[in-house]
């Protein structure tokens, strides 16, 4: 009797120490006791009764907090973040995985109006870089592409009034709480509305298959709404751009309206051109002075949007129609012939062109169980596009008029599980559909049917290695495949891969290397059968039979920040084989312009960027880029080119002033092989923000005459073009803008509209 006693107080023993030892997980949600919303990147801190810590975390976008390694027993967990009150709440953790019940923190709004935050406002993450915007950056700052601008992130270059955001790899995708944003999106963001912004300058998880990624995350509301008005008008020539939008939250619906018009009209573009054409029997050259030239454009746009949020899942559908139009885009030109012919003459040359796109977007995003996310995005469009071009010289006429219906269909979806020990496997695939029939009527008749896919799959697995070393792997293959009516069916598979080390030397340094391969589909407006003629020596004829581009590309970058000073520089290395390219041959006495596939490319970089604040009001970037550009095949150019660019801001109470230059760059485009050499660029602007309203004015390129300069030297054609347009001289503009509020205060809704027109026509440069 007294040993099966003392085995089972043995037994209890041993289940009572297996049982202290566990480790369980705990999380929960974290919201706002005034709006029911999400508090992000609160701090959140385990400790014991007697408070001695245990273990430390940060909410995420979502309010969601989570300790991974927890005994069973009791704690208490004390939040805190900028602008709420700090709460402290007893909790016990059981034998399981808990899940509490979600706590909220009171508003301290005097602490909103009083705190001033000095520690740095890049905070480095895992997988990311975690910016908090300050109070000068925030007032200063009417779009998301502002509000980025005055980021002055290193390694990011940010053209705030045409909307182009790239890094030195190529462009930065732009995302609002996770789901893929465009132009109109980020341009009608509300600065104030930001909570954070997260840069994803190691791409992985949903972002793998960027280049670098911005994600915008928005404070959420439920109630209220907002009626909003902003419009912008240049001085220098005629271009305008208006919008107007509403906004109301329902619980966790929103219900938002945009509408919008658009246009510029300018005269005055001055050509000098010179051309020679090498047949082998005969030479021609041509000098072509434009004397007069006209252009115009105007478009509407309409889109509206449902929107559901919750935590677990984020829903939303839009509708949007678009319409572009190009009434007039002409130029009449006086022309000298020497060689095989002499003679004087005069020419014109009228283009005009006319869409209609409706657009659907389906989106949907859902945080799973167990560390799971899914989310898809589906798109679809139909585009009616016209566009007519008549060119005259002396008895000479040639006119090109065409029809086209065009339908594409985008699928994305992305699944993804985070792991224990810091790993993380993702799958994700992508495709993209298009179908276009063209009627071509003048010169050339043709009715075109074309319809062309791609497919992606990749897989992407990340893991942490020690303490300061991460490595992602990414293996995919892309499926290529497209049919031109009555010929043969063109298949491409491709083999992709990306990995990636990066090394945390500190909190503040990290060194990051890179190999990927890739390739590059073919644009669709070059696979057909058509012959365009653009004068009476020259065709445009398009190559249904082109090859896929395959990338190689190797490289690494460093990153640093000494206090107010950020560093960031990059080596990369980029070939293109089998690289699709402008082809010019005669055939016919006719200088063929056409496109072809085989040669191949090769471009060395380097880059430093530099962003330095002298205070909370003066603040600079810098920023320079070297790149050695080199074809090789039937065409061999190599190009050096370096480039400077300078950025300042200076904040002082409700003004901001920014001044701005670059110096004068060359480059080589690898496709056309046209080398171009733009101007130095510098320009000024002054806002000044209060409460709902935003108005600012500025110039650019004063006292410059815009002159733009581009060359072709090949074996069968040579040109050497100078180019003055208003766009490119001395131009100023004056942009207002004012929101209005109602009920409670409301984010502003993302503006989806996609303003870009899907073509597959084949026209005259």
């Amino acid at each position: 009797m007294r040993n099966k006693k003392r085995y089972i107080i043995l037994l209890y023993l041993m289940l009572s120490y297996i049982l202290a030892f566990s480790q369980y997980r705990m999380s929960g949600y974290l919201n706002c006791s005034d709006e029911k919303q999400a508090i992000s990147y609160a701090t959140v801190r385990l400790l014991q009764i007697d408070s001695t810590f245990v273990s430390g975390s940060l909410t995420d976008s979502t309010g969601l907090y989570r300790f991974d390694k927890v005994y069973p027993e009791k704690y208490l967990i004390a939040f805190s973040s900028i602008g709420y009150l700090s709460k402290v709440v007893p909790v016990t953790i059981q034998a399981n995985d808990t899940v509490l019940p979600a706590f909220t923190l009171e508003s301290d709004h005097l602490m909103l109006e009083e705190v001033v935050v000095k520690a740095s406002s890049f905070i480095r993450k895992e997988d990311h870089v975690l910016i908090l915007p300050d109070k000068q950056q925030l007032k200063h700052a009417n779009t998301g592409y502002d509000l980025l601008y005055n980021l002055m992130i290193p390694d990011i270059d940010v053209n705030r009034r045409t909307g182009e955001v790239t890094t030195f790899g190529g462009g930065v995708s732009l995302y609002i709480n996770g789901e893929k944003a465009n132009y109109r999106d980020v341009q009608s963001l509300r600065p104030r509305d930001v909570l954070n912004v997260e840069y994803y300058d190691v791409p992985i998880g949903k972002y793998a298959g960027d280049v670098a990624a911005i994600n915008y995350v928005t404070r959420q509301y439920t109630s209220g709404g907002y009626v909003a008005l902003d419009g912008k008008q240049t001085i220098g020539y005629l271009a305008g751009d208006y919008n107007v939008g509403a906004k109301m939250n329902r619980k966790h619906t929103t219900y938002s309206m945009w509408g919008g018009y658009n246009m510029k009209r300018y005269t005055g573009t001055q050509t000098e051109k010179h051309e020679e054409i090498y047949s082998p029997d005969y030479t021609v050259n041509r000098d072509r002075r434009t004397e007069n030239a006209t252009f115009a454009n105007n478009q509407q746009y309409v889109q509206f949007k449902v929107n559901n949020q919750t935590k677990l899942r984020n829903l939303s559908m839009q509708v949007s129609l678009v319409r572009d139009e190009t009434p007039k885009d002409g130029h009449g030109d006086n022309l000298i012939y020497s060689g095989y012919y002499t003679h004087n003459e005069s020419s014109s040359e009228r283009k005009s062109s006319k869409s209609l796109q409706p657009f659907i977007k389906l989106y949907g995003e859902f945080n799973l169980p167990k560390d799971q996310s899914l989310d898809f995005t589906l798109r679809g469009s139909y585009s009616q596009n016209d566009y007519k071009r008549t060119y005259m010289e002396g008895s000479n006429f040639f006119s090109t008029n065409i029809d086209e219906d065009m339908y594409s269909l985008v699928f994305s979806g992305n699944y993804n599980l985070r792991l224990r020990k810091g790993k993380s496997l993702g799958v994700g695939m992508l495709h993209n559909h298009k179908v276009t029939s063209s009627s071509y009527a003048g010169d050339y008749t043709s009715w075109q049917h074309l319809w062309s896919g791609e497919s992606v799959m990749f897989i992407t697995y990340t893991q942490r290695v020690g303490k300061n070393l991460m490595m992602l792997i990414r293996p995919g293959i892309s499926y290529l495949n497209y049919k031109l009516h009555r010929g043969e069916l063109k298949q491409h598979y491709t083999l992709r891969f990306n990995t990636m080390l990066l090394h945390q030397i500190d909190k503040k340094q990290q060194v990051r290397y890179y190999v990927n391969i890739g390739n590059i589909t073919p644009d669709i407006s070059f696979i057909n059968n058509v012959e365009q003629t653009v004068d009476f020596l020259q065709i445009k004829r398009g190559n249904p039979d082109l090859d896929n581009t395959k990338l190689y590309n190797i490289g690494a970058n460093y990153t640093n920040q000494w206090g107010c000073l950020k560093l960031h520089g990059v080596v990369d290395y980029m070939g293109y084989l089998d690289n699709v390219t402008y082809h010019y041959y005669f055939d016919n006495d006719k200088l063929i312009n056409s496109f072809r596939s085989g040669d191949n490319a090769h471009v060395l970089s380097a880059r430093l960027g530099v962003t330095y604040n002298f205070s909370d009001k003066l603040r600079t970037k810098l920023s320079t880029d070297y790149v050695f550009q080199k074809t090789t095949g039937k065409a061999h150019l190599t190009d050096n080119s370096l480039s400077v660019k300078l950025d300042v801001n200076y904040f002082w109470k409700d003004f901001a002033l920014n001044v701005y230059g670059s110096i004068e760059t060359s480059k080589v485009n690898l496709w056309t092989f046209v080398h171009e050499k733009r101007p130095a660029r510098y320009g000024a602007s002054v806002n000044w923000s209060r409460k709902n309203w935003y108005a600012e004015t500025g110039v650019d390129n004063l006292f410059s005459r815009g002159n733009y300069r581009e060359y072709v030297k090949l074996d069968m054609y040579k040109y050497n073009q100078l180019q003055r347009s208003r766009l490119n001289q001395s131009i100023g503009y004056v942009k207002l803008s004012y929101t209005f509020d109602f009920g409670r205060k409301t984010s502003r809704e993302k503006e989806e509209v996609d303003r870009s027109i899907n073509s597959a026509i084949m026209k005259i440069d």
